[in-house]
């Protein structure tokens, strides 16, 4: 069957154990890969070693340095150890489909169904705690595969969820808006323009249509609820999306998205007519007749590059040629073949595979590279951004903990967080990834496009300016101690001296001070330090009782003095 397009859609999200154990855990306990990938032992999904068994794995793994294959590459070490454990769904290639229903036509409500076959369903987790659960899929039918249909696949067939509810255009400006919660008639909205009507996979069985989002109270707690054609590939696994979810005694596991409603697209497609159009009237200095450099002009391409379905999301010329010109990769433009990245796609446009396949042409190794190594690379920076993300989140979650956690203190969770994130660092973050000069270019534009070199040095300072603020914390947590012990010593001082003071001067030498002739100065004494332990706040109450105490001990040691004599 002939190939018309390549579609990979990635979700990378965040994951930990949740339950009332594990939220007093260090992120590294909460984040603990072997116990994760225990939970898949008796599902249809299977953990693979990868193997160097065939040529495009061969040139995918040779692509990239050694130090970066430990993290691309599941090697089958010990979970205790590994990085990432890569898991696949048990299905065969092309055997089963990814479905979908767009709104094509709001108006008119014309609707169109497409079908792409799953090549491959693929999970990667790693010890830091996210994953990326990625849909590999071959377009195969020539009727969905014009230049609108694969605009219609790579926006509708990555949304998760609404990424917002449309309003009754006739209630804006008034009062009404504010109290306006149609949300049924809001989801139809966003249904004709942004989200698919709905998704299946392999079967109708595993059926969404978002029916969900009707009643808001399926998501006031997170509005990411995991969709039907998603969930049903973790069949036997406890997910959630509730991070308080805290019910039973089970761990369960919780999920969140780390970009928005919006998988991540890594798409080729292969159209002659677009090619050539580009290429139309193109001169030695790649410019028409009129100087135009000619993709920057094509609304289709800038469409396809950023994931716009019917309507262009830039609507100022000259701002919309900066951005193609700032996201196209065009090292082999004249050749006909042209590159887009951004935070949210890596694409190419070749001609067709056919094309491609000629032997004068002999380019058809283009589709293999999306597939395969352009893939793997695009995906290392989802994890790599979703990294920052999840580390970012832990510490906003330190920086508001109260250190009443007798478990874990502060520091210890700060401890764990530095130690992941330098494993991090020296593991999963690299400047660069191959020896490749056109790797080396496609990979600078991806960690300039999602900012991953800034985002790390502002992590970097917010995980030292943690760690001081906790330093602080512990230093000032000492100095309360070494005060209250020095207290607690000084007001024993007294007693001891005016006990010596009885038992040398006022008692006659062969005379035995037995303690129960002490009580009252010994109950002088304690009760000024039980108070000063329960209220160690109020110092004027407490010098109130020391000079209460000072005068009743004296009075006591001249009435047993008295006494005595």
């Amino acid at each position: 069957m002939e190939l018309y397009s390549y579609h990979v859609f990635l979700f990378p999200f965040q994951w930990q154990f949740a339950n009332k154990k594990m939220h007093n855990k260090t992120l590294e306990e909460r984040t603990c890969l072997k116990e994760l990938i225990a939970l898949f032992d008796n599902t249809k999904w299977k953990r693979n070693k990868y193997k160097v068994d065939t040529v495009l794995n061969y040139n995918e793994y040779n692509y990239y340095y050694s130090m970066v294959r430990e993290v691309l590459f599941d090697e089958g070490k010990d979970l205790d150890k590994a990085i990432i454990a890569n898991l696949s769904y048990d299905l065969e290639p092309d055997a089963y489909t990814y479905n979908f229903k767009v709104c094509t036509d709001g108006v008119k409500k014309i609707d169109k169904s497409y079908s792409l076959h799953i090549d491959s369903i693929l999970l990667h987790l790693y010890s830091t705690g996210v994953g990326v659960l990625s849909f590999h899929l071959n377009n195969r039918l020539k009727e969905q595969g014009e230049p609108d249909d694969i605009l219609n696949i790579n926006q509708a067939g990555r949304r998760l969820y609404p990424p917002f509810f449309g309003m009754d255009s006739n209630l804006v400006g008034t009062q009404a808006q504010f109290e306006f919660n149609d949300f049924s008639f809001g989801l139809d909205i966003v249904q004709k323009n942004e989200l698919a009507e709905e998704f299946s996979i392999m079967s109708d069985l595993h059926f969404d249509d978002f029916s969900a989002y009707h009643n808001p109270e399926n998501f006031k707690s997170n509005p990411f609820k995991i969709p039907s054609h998603v969930s049903f590939l973790f069949q036997g696994i406890p997910l959630t999306v509730d991070k308080d979810d805290f019910k039973g005694k089970d761990r369960k596991v919780y999920i969140n998205p780390l970009i928005d409603d919006r998988m991540f697209v890594v798409c080729w497609y292969g159209n002659d007519k677009i090619i050539d159009d580009l290429k139309a009237n193109i001169n030695e200095h790649g410019r028409d007749e009129k100087g135009n450099i000619l993709y920057l002009d094509s609304d289709w391409w800038y469409k396809f590059m950023f994931n716009d379905q019917k309507n262009i999301t830039c609507q100022n010329i000259e701002m919309k040629k900066d951005l193609i010109k700032k996201h196209t990769y065009t090292r082999w433009s004249d050749y006909g073949t042209f590159y887009g990245v951004n935070r949210y796609s890596f694409v190419c446009l070749t001609g067709s595979l056919e094309h491609l396949k000629k032997p004068w042409i002999n380019a058809a190794f283009i589709v293999n590279h999306m597939q395969t190594m352009y893939y793997k690379m695009a995906e290392l920076c989802l994890v790599q951004r979703a990294c920052l993300l999840r580390f970012s989140d832990e510490v906003a979650g330190i920086s508001t903990m109260k250190d009443n956690n007798r478990k874990i203190s502060l520091s210890e969770r700060v401890g764990n967080l530095n130690k992941q994130y330098l494993r991090f660092v020296n593991k999963i973050y690299f400047r660069e990834v191959t020896a490749q000069e056109q790797g080396i270019e496609l990979y600078d534009m991806m960690q300039e496009c999602m900012k991953i070199g800034n985002n790390v040095k502002e992590l970097d300072q917010e995980i030292k300016e943690l760690h001081s603020y906790v330093s602080l914390m512990e230093d000032q947590k000492q100095s309360r101690n070494i005060e209250l012990l020095t207290i607690i010593g000084a007001l024993f001082i007294l007693p001891t001296f005016i006990i010596n003071f009885l038992g040398l001067i006022i008692l006659p030498q062969n005379h035995q001070l037995c303690l129960w002739q002490l009580w009252p100065v010994l109950l002088l004494s304690i009760g000024p330090i039980i108070y000063f332990l329960i209220d160690p706040k109020r110092a004027k109450r407490w010098l109130v009782w020391l000079v209460l105490f000072t005068v009743g001990v004296i009075a006591i040691s001249v009435v047993l003095a008295l006494i005595i004599h």
